[in-house]
């Protein structure tokens, strides 16, 4: 999501960390992570990336955190993006990822034309996932889906992915 201060963003940001915090644990790498929202509810190691991630080669976390991002990747390179994570996941560790359902298009598009959301975060977004497309998604990248829900009233949804060993 792009920097915004806009009321709704601030408050739909925070109702995902809600849904983050039971499954934070160990090192957290925050991927488009903003400015670091997150950071002060990690207690241990704490890495953010926004665009650049080139730096994390060789690098392991606990939980890696992908709130409100997947719908900005074009879908090649997400699948490319989830195949690094599994990489760099420690033995034990865990993908907790949000995005917005097919179903939340119409409204997130006319909150932003409304200017209750940022536009240009809107009309940045690639794709509206599915959810077999997120199964698929964790199956071909050696995922399993250890918990997936749809909150928000079905216009957002959450997967938690741990190693398919």
């Amino acid at each position: 999501m792009l920097n915004s201060k806009k009321p709704l963003e601030h408050y739909l940001q925070q109702y995902r960390f809600r849904k983050l915090l039971p499954f934070l644990q160990g090192s957290v790498l925050d991927f488009g992570g903003n400015e670091g929202e997150l950071r002060p509810y990690v207690k241990g190691d704490y890495s953010i990336v926004n665009y650049d991630y080139s730096g994390l080669e060789g690098k392991q976390f606990d939980t890696i955190v992908a709130l409100a991002v997947i719908e900005h990747i074009e879908v090649t390179h997400v699948a490319e993006i989830f195949r690094m994570f599994k990489k760099m996941l420690a033995p034990g560790g865990q993908l907790f990822l949000t995005t917005p359902t097919a179903a939340a298009k119409p409204v997130l598009e006319m909150l932003a034309f409304t200017g209750i959301l940022d536009k240009a975060n809107i009309a940045e977004h690639k794709h509206y996932w599915s959810r077999n497309e997120l199964l698929t998604l964790a199956s071909d990248s050696g995922f399993r889906v250890d918990k997936y829900e749809k909150f928000q009233l079905g216009f957002n949804q959450l997967a938690l992915l741990k190693h398919n060993n």
